[in-house]
């Protein structure tokens, strides 16, 4: 009786880790399509690669959608202006921006995947999160401007092509240089965009950017 349950039990076990493999299959197929592809297209992750001369210019994109400077120069921009609209663009910019680095700060701590094997930390003021490889920051970021920007900021089309220009070279960049495998790259330009739609539902209009600004930056310029 007892080699019967033991048998059974086997069977059961048997059973159940095929179902686990079976589940788990596509999404591993998926994970590994996914590597190789990030291999095949980190034609610059070291100065050895295939475009390897062309590295530089990835780590200047890099450093062009980094967001501390965007913090920074999202800063000066508002201590700069003077025109009530240009107050709130700046305001809810920078708000913005730490809505997306929240986002994208808690995406990592959930999947903590690994950055690719040949990616090279040297990338410029990093924290211990930025270990983690999805999301790609650099593109959620890319996207969300991108919207921001075309959708409250310019009005010409030249201006329009120019930061789509940017914002995909940026996305491109990452999987060039070995920092992101390309779904999270891909993922990262779908999150930029919702974060874009998300933080739109709350934007802070012109009358509260000022009353609420007033007795602290009245003297500047509002």
């Amino acid at each position: 009786m007892s080699a019967r349950r033991r048998q059974a039990r086997s069977a059961e076990t048997d059973r159940k880790n095929r179902s686990r493999n079976l589940a788990k299959s596509p999404w591993e197929t998926i994970l590994k399509y996914d590597r190789r592809c990030t291999k095949a297209f980190g034609l610059c992750a070291t100065q050895n690669s295939a475009l390897g001369q062309l590295r530089p210019l990835m780590k200047v994109l890099e450093i062009s959608c980094h967001g501390v400077p965007w913090l920074i120069g999202t800063v000066i921009w508002f201590v700069c202006v003077h025109k009530p609209e240009d107050v709130e663009l700046s305001v809810n910019l920078f708000l913005a921006l730490i809505f997306d680095l929240v986002i994208v700060a808690v995406l990592k701590m959930l999947v903590q995947r690994p950055r690719p094997a040949n990616n090279q930390m040297d990338m410029f003021a990093t924290v211990s999160i930025d270990h983690y490889s999805f999301p790609s920051g650099h593109t959620t970021r890319a996207a969300m401007l991108a919207c921001f920007y075309i959708e409250r900021v310019l009005i010409n089309q030249l201006p329009m092509t120019l930061i789509l220009t940017w914002s995909a070279c940026v996305s491109l960049s990452r999987v060039m240089l070995g920092r992101h495998h390309v779904l999270d790259v891909l993922s990262g330009c779908l999150i930029g965009v919702l974060e874009y739609l998300a933080y739109s539902q709350f934007w802070i209009p012109q009358d509260k950017c000022l009353l609420w600004l007033e007795p602290y930056f009245g003297h500047v310029h509002l």
